[in-house]
């Protein structure tokens, strides 16, 4: 059976995510291409001809379901090639203990599917769950299979069906979160009631997120901990043989992508606080999200116009200031603490240092504490105190990890902002060799505005009078405007000034923008 290229794609989203609704927006994203017509007819037409190659029946589909309103549904299972773990973001299984059940089992098994077609309904959009009675952790497996497992243990009990249900990581098996329940008979509310299953599976994926991204032992700092807690995979499907107006809407898929993993952690995090309100590490983890809204996704948001900086920097205030006095002996959550009253620009610059400096002395896990006390001194003045911090850290994380491009990020901004161009050549090649995604991002906050090399010329035409705002906007936000020295500061925001002036105009510039760094204005115009 033969399909086309638009067939091909939407038939391998819809087997890739099954009884998981494909919605529109995301059919669109797999068929269509910048440039080319986004009408939702199109979709229509692709699912009628996949179905009459398929002998399928929308009335009485064994394939392809309509969810009206919503998208369409893979409703055949999935195929055989998407029950390897290897493909799947979350697992659950195995189920232990049925041999041992007898009458009982399919009460447990009942139980299983029932937490199985719940938890898919947990996790975003465009991620997949495999149901695998039989599976096993895979040790040495990581970043190669799902991030984790539930695994479920039955064991009868007085005539009543008990269950322990474990959310591990799944290539070391480590226990991040548990729960125990009794299923005493087949109404059993976790059966019969989706807002209970719901509930119990909600608190279990919530303690388990908490218990990764807040792990004491981690080697990484909080902002990337956090970032890989979630389900959310960066896609490295990108190639350089690619155009470059394809390039760009794969960068815009991803943003949105993490933008849906972003709003979930919000909530699990609001959800953790209102179980624990006096837990001041997760007013630092809720603080520490809402500054990772901007690294992430600043450029994006205020290229849509979306500006929530003052309601963003109040919560920000409250969560850190309050948490504070319970913080300063963990020193991982103290130095994030001093970071986020730094990027506030409130006043709390001397108070911030002090602690700073304090955490990373008590710091028992220096690859989380250097690339933050360097960034800290970098933006204090102290270049030659900032740099030797994050050498010493890329030295020992493993490369091409998320810690090691955290790390390597840090050192190009520091870079940029002291004017070391040579240095920061040979700081993006290392940036760049990760993803050809990269320069889209970063070539226009770090490349050379007075010599832009070819990335640097192509990732300036790709970019929209728009996007090129949200590019500046994120750039001073983000980065130039806290730096104390203002060279420095001039430095940092010289690239994207200079890409807004030169191809929109100083007119273009916003007025903040423009106030604050006068001297830069000057040159450019």
């Amino acid at each position: 059976m033969r399909f086309t290229r638009s067939e091909a794609r939407a038939l391998a989203l819809l087997t890739r995510h099954p009884d998981r609704i494909s919605t529109r927006e995301m059919l669109l994203d797999a068929l269509t291409e910048v440039g080319s017509d986004r009408s939702e007819r199109n979709i229509d037409f692709v699912i009628n001809r996949l179905r009459r190659k398929l002998a399928d029946n929308a009335r009485s589909p064994r394939f392809i379901a309509t969810r009206y309103g919503e998208g369409y549904v893979w409703v055949a299972g999935p195929p055989a090639m998407l029950r390897d773990p290897a493909r799947a973001d979350l697992l659950v299984g195995p189920l232990n203990g049925l041999d041992m059940l007898g009458t009982l089992r399919p009460r447990a098994e009942r139980f299983a599917k029932t937490l199985h077609e719940v938890v898919k309904d947990e996790i975003p959009d465009g991620q997949s769950v495999i149901f695998m009675p039989d599976a096993l952790p895979r040790a040495g497996t990581a970043g190669q299979g799902p991030s984790k497992m539930i695994e479920l243990t039955f064991f009868a009990e007085d005539g009543a069906v008990h269950c322990v249900t474990a959310v591990k990581q799944f290539d070391t098996a480590r226990l991040l979160s548990v729960g125990r329940v009794g299923l005493e008979d087949d109404g059993h509310a976790l059966l019969t009631d989706p807002a209970a299953m719901r509930g119990f599976i909600r608190r279990l994926l919530n303690e388990a997120w908490h218990a990764k991204a807040g792990a004491t032992d981690a080697d990484a700092p909080l902002p990337v901990s956090m970032y890989t807690a979630g389900f959310w995979k960066m896609d490295s499907s990108a190639t350089a043989t690619e155009s470059l107006a394809k390039l760009t809407a794969k960068a815009e898929s991803i943003d949105r992508k993490y933008l849906t993993e972003w709003r979930q952690s919000e909530r699990r995090i609001i959800e953790l606080q209102d179980a624990a309100p006096e837990d001041a590490s997760l007013r630092i983890m809720h603080a520490a999200h809402l500054h990772t809204k901007y690294i992430m996704l600043g450029h994006k948001l205020f290229a849509d116009g979306v500006d929530e900086r003052a309601a963003d920097e109040a919560a920000i205030e409250a969560l850190v200031t309050s948490a504070l006095p319970n913080v300063q002996d963990t020193p991982d959550l103290a130095i994030m603490a001093a970071k986020l009253l730094h990027f506030l620009d409130r006043g709390y610059d001397e108070l911030a240092v002090g602690i700073a400096e304090q955490a990373y002395r008590a710091s028992l896990s220096v690859t989380s504490t250097l690339p933050l006390i360097g960034q800290l001194r970098a933006f204090m003045g102290r270049i030659d105190a900032a740099i030797p911090c994050i050498e010493q850290v890329l030295q020992l994380l493993e490369p091409g990890s998320r810690p090691y491009l955290y790390a390597l990020t840090i050192k190009c901004q520091i870079l940029v902002a002291s004017g070391n161009r040579d240095a920061l050549g040979d700081a993006k090649r290392q940036l760049y060799s990760v993803s050809v995604l990269a320069p889209l991002f970063f070539e226009p906050l770090f490349g050379d505005p007075d010599n832009p090399t070819l990335r640097g010329r192509l990732a300036s035409r790709a970019m929209s009078r728009r996007m090129a705002l949200g590019c500046l906007k994120h750039a001073d936000y983000v980065s130039a405007r806290l730096f104390a020295v203002e060279e420095h500061r001039n430095n940092a925001i010289h690239s994207p000034l200079a890409l807004v002036c030169r191809r929109f105009g100083p007119e273009a510039v916003p007025p903040e923008i423009a106030a604050r760094y006068p001297a830069m204005m000057a040159r450019l115009c």
